[in-house]
């Protein structure tokens, strides 16, 4: 299980990106999507990453570290409409240079809420991801709040739909997925990138 998690710091900018080297998996998904929640789990702990009831809040990289052996990143939320220009920015000088230039970074967890699927600013995260060579899992959150068949078809359908690999479904309430999300975190990092 993965318990020792403590949060290290907030980036700003990209000049205060840790140089200790360690392996990164960065957490993307919309505003209020599940990503704190999903951090909390991991840890089991209830308070380790701040949710938030104001979407759009998160304007850093939140780094977690891990065991002392990697990090994983909560990148600021997308798709709050009431602040576009703003959200824009944000993107263009620290999110897109990260995911564009980050060398340790390792994978990448894109989280989309089942009860909703791919939305606005996902297609746009989907898309940047088919271009990207590192390991991805799309994990849908929230997914106690569907039935078992609803579950079933989602997944089929986003597969196919957007030819995505590694897929679970996820629930920060129930712990559904834990331990399928758990192993592949730990693969990622692994010196030999989980190949």
């Amino acid at each position: 299980m993965i318990r020792d998690i403590c949060f290290d710091r907030s980036v700003f900018s990209p000049r205060e990106l840790p140089n200790d080297g360690l392996p990164e998996i960065c957490l993307s998904g919309r505003s209020n999507v599940g990503k704190s929640s999903l951090i909390n789990r991991l840890a089991n702990r209830k308070d380790l990453a701040k949710t938030s009831q104001k979407p759009g809040k998160t304007r850093s990289l939140n780094y977690y570290k891990v065991q002392e052996q990697y990090y994983l990143v909560d990148l600021p939320g997308y798709g709050y409409a009431k602040a576009p220009k703003a959200e824009k920015s944000l993107f263009e000088k620290l999110v897109n240079p990260y995911l564009l230039n980050r060398k340790e970074l390792r994978g990448i967890i894109q989280l989309i809420d089942s009860r909703h699927g791919p939305v606005s600013g996902d297609h746009l995260m989907l898309d940047w991801i088919e271009s990207w060579r590192g390991r991805v899992l799309y994990v849908f959150t929230k997914a106690d709040k569907l039935s078992a068949n609803e579950r079933a078809i989602l997944t089929k359908t986003y597969q196919k739909e957007f030819d995505m690999g590694d897929t679970m479904m996820f629930s920060a309430h129930t712990g559904m997925g834990l331990q399928t999300l758990e192993s592949w975190i730990r693969e990622t990092v692994r010196p030999d990138g989980g190949d």
